[in-house]
């Protein structure tokens, strides 16, 4: 049959040998849960620097199909001029095909700004995407290393506790109750002197 020290020994062993790997299974988990959060930032960062690429590429096959539009739209304006019997080389002529030529330019150019505009805007996202996911990564590692102290620590508390509770091999001391003699008196019909009485 076993003793109760021998039981609340390997009770105390074992709560801190669970209590320990739990703590460090709890560090671990939370380290692959951060890990996959910034693996998802990355890959936020990944789609925003393809849509930093995809708003440039847009906005220039929209300023090519503006240019394409101002060459029509100049044709047109020259072959009326022309069918009107108006010199197109001089004059106002002139003027208003160099507004109209400006005015497509303008849009051209309007819509490249946009463009640039929105692959700096995506560019900026993935820039802070990637910078979350570093950042997420440290708490991984972090989380890992405060559960393996958690349970470096815990081991130690409960090794302590043990300490305390093993009997020691050899037996200690206990203190003896010694009686106290009375002080004698008459009263108690002992005296400290013999009587002289007849031998």
């Amino acid at each position: 049959m076993c003793e109760p020290t021998s039981i609340a020994i390997a009770l105390t062993v074992a709560s801190t040998a669970v209590t320990a790997y739990g703590q460090y299974q709890q560090g671990k988990a939370q380290e692959a849960n951060l890990k996959y959060q910034a693996s998802l930032q990355e890959y936020n960062a990944k789609v925003a620097e393809n849509n930093a690429i995809l708003s440039r590429q847009a906005a220039e096959a929209d300023a090519d199909t503006i240019d394409r539009q101002r060459k029509v739209a100049l044709a047109k304006q020259a072959a009326g001029f022309a069918a009107a019997g108006v010199t197109i080389n001089e004059g106002s002529t002139l003027d208003v095909l160099g507004d109209t030529a400006a005015e497509f330019e303008m849009d051209r150019l309007n819509r490249l700004h946009q463009g640039q505009l929105g692959a700096n805007a995506a560019t900026i996202q993935a820039q802070q995407d990637r910078a979350n996911a570093v950042g997420l990564l440290a708490q991984g590692r972090q989380a890992a290393a405060a559960g393996r102290t958690a349970a470096f620590g815990t081991v130690l508390a409960g090794g302590a506790k043990l300490a305390g509770n093993i009997p020691s091999s050899s037996p200690t001391p206990s203190a003896r109750t010694v009686p106290v003699p009375r002080p004698l008196s008459a009263a108690s019909g002992v005296s400290m002197f013999p009587s002289a009485g007849p031998p």
